[in-house]
């Protein structure tokens, strides 16, 4: 047979949900209730089969001949472990070669407008297959996700099973991976090192751990980059350090605010691109300036 869905939602749960203990038991009257209700139900179902085996008759289990063409419609939306996007393709199903084995699918789905949020920012799902060839739970992956609205196009790249999958990062041109990496967890290059390279660092272990669905501490707290900026002068550690913390306003608005270590005052800077390679920084505090920043990159 062939079906078509007309509409369907999974949520998948958040892998960080809490969860009790196998050994703790929670009880209370709904649970009582619930508790009799079940064993009532079993007494009842037990009682339906010892009166049908009184005048039953032995018959031998058949295996199911089951061959359907599933067609994921136009409405089929998934949204669990950071990605929200609608399935699109068809599938075959058959089923398996005794009672106790799983059905067999084989077919291809795509995914049309996803999002998948990792770091506290939003990544376009920019390709995404879904490839399936025997059992229902362990399909392929071929997934790309940019983020969108920066001058280089950066992400990550899924591939593997859905058992294995194998994450890495990729960016054209190509560039370092702590690059790579700056451009999707800030939006910008990374000119500084010290504590903003480690704090890249913490992203990339938790992105291939497996953690990379979770926010880092700048997204918990509302926002997208904090970091050290060390000192220009290499004889002088202290000259020039500060502490910066920025946030994306919009695609296009960015707001930076860097706090001098051996000083009182700091300096506000706000960036907006007027188009992919032209971008005006303006600056207040200790001074007060405004540039226009002309981005030319070469191979």
């Amino acid at each position: 047979g062939d079906l078509t869905v007309d509409r369907a939602a999974i949520l998948l749960p958040d892998e960080s949900a809490p969860a009790l203990d196998k050994d703790v038991v929670v009880r209370s009257a709904a649970s009582r209730k619930l508790e009799a209700e079940r064993r009532a139900a079993e007494a009842k179902q037990q009682a339906k089969l010892e009166q049908a085996e009184k005048g039953a008759t032995p018959t031998t289990a058949r295996v199911p001949d089951i061959l359907l063409k599933l067609d994921l419609g136009q409405d089929f939306a998934l949204q669990g472990f950071g990605i929200t996007t609608r399935l699109k393709g068809q599938l075959q199903i058959r089923g398996g070669n005794s009672l106790t084995a799983p059905p067999q699918i084989t077919g291809e789905i795509h995914t049309e407008q996803g999002r998948y949020r990792a770091w506290g920012q939003s990544l376009d799902v920019e390709t995404g297959l879904i490839r399936f060839n025997g059992p229902y739970d362990n399909p392929s992956l071929d997934i790309t996700a940019i983020r969108p609205n920066i001058t280089v196009r950066a992400g990550v790249r899924v591939t593997g099973s859905a058992s294995a999958p194998r994450i890495t990062l990729f960016s054209d041109p190509e560039m370092s991976d702590a690059e790579k990496l700056s451009w999707i967890v800030m939006g910008r290059d990374t000119t500084n090192g010290g504590a903003e390279a480690a704090l890249l660092q913490q992203a990339a272990l938790a992105l291939l751990s497996g953690g990379g669905n979770s926010e880092n501490f700048a997204g918990r707290v509302g926002l997208d980059e904090i970091g050290f900026k060390g000192s220009a002068d290499p004889n002088d550690a202290n000259s020039g350090a500060a502490l910066t913390v920025g946030k994306r306003l919009s695609k296009d608005l960015y707001v930076t605010y860097e706090q001098s270590l051996n000083g009182a005052m700091g300096t506000l800077y706000v960036f907006y691109d007027l188009s992919r390679r032209l971008t005006l920084r303006a600056q207040t505090g200790v001074q007060t300036a405004m540039d226009l920043i002309y981005t030319m990159r070469r191979d």
